[in-house]
């Protein structure tokens, strides 16, 4: 791809749900960063970028990008393995390869791997964004906790952890036991990750086996009743199987 290649229309995109969608970049190619970050930004999207793996991983520590456009030729690692990695610890956000490699073999092991499509290099940065954009309208994100000044907003709820309570859909509060309060905070400060028995275990303050106690397992089976019923089934506890437990708050478009 080159700048006389740039036939990008201007303007923000023209479904007002994806405006402020985070579209996160990782390419060890900082110049192209450099070019496709501005094109993004004309969309109305938030682009980031990042040229090694390490830098992707610690950044998700913070939260999740709403997209993530992936190269498959990495210094570190090759981008499939960075993909594998990343569905294997449960996160589901979604996923465009980019790659020199277009042969069709390359292209299905991307796919194989957990990509939600595959653009060859050199492409058109219009054919990028149009496929970033059904991507994100495929995809909606997941909406997350929000930290408010001692409260976190989950979608129509609201949890005051200090208090032990939760405010309704309904607007009524409702008492919390402490236990469940230390499993939702866990949640919360943790938005779209999958948590493991055994960091729930240590969250609620147990030492007992998790592969031995069904506590954890009453205690997420109340929680989980309570939540799905003031929220109306808009917030839930999944369970990934396998792997452990991740907060569902309703999905909606990119705000």
């Amino acid at each position: 791809m080159s700048p006389s290649d740039q036939s990008a229309a201007a303007g923000p995109a023209d479904h007002d749900g994806l405006l402020g969608c985070q579209i996160w970049l990782l390419d060890d190619d900082t110049a192209l960063c450099r070019l496709l970050e501005p094109i993004l930004n004309s969309r109305g999207w938030r682009p980031r970028s990042f040229h090694r793996p390490d830098d992707l991983l610690g950044a998700l520590d913070g939260g999740a990008p709403d997209l993530l456009v992936l190269d498959q030729m990495l210094p570190d690692k090759s981008g499939t393995h960075v993909l594998a990695n990343l569905r294997q610890a449960g996160w589901r956000f979604p996923v465009l390869m980019l790659s020199a490699l277009g042969a069709p073999a390359d292209r299905i092991c991307g796919l194989e791997v957990g990509a939600d499509d595959y653009l060859a290099k050199p492409f058109l940065p219009r054919e990028l964004q149009l496929r970033i954009e059904k991507l994100l309208l495929q995809h909606p994100r997941r909406r997350q906790a929000q930290r408010l000044e001692g409260a976190f907003a989950m979608g129509r709820l609201q949890f005051e952890p200090a208090q032990c309570r939760l405010t309704g859909a309904d607007g009524l509060q409702y008492p919390v036991s402490r236990g469940a309060v230390a499993l939702l905070l866990a949640f919360c400060q943790a938005p779209d990750q999958v948590l493991s028995r055994d960091h729930l275990l240590l969250a609620s303050g147990s030492l007992v086996d998790a592969n031995t106690s069904r506590s954890l397992d009453v205690r997420l089976s109340r929680l989980r009743r309570l939540l799905e019923s003031i929220s109306e089934g808009t917030v839930r506890i999944e369970t990934v199987r396998g792997l452990g437990y991740r907060l569902h708050l309703e999905a909606s478009p990119c705000r």
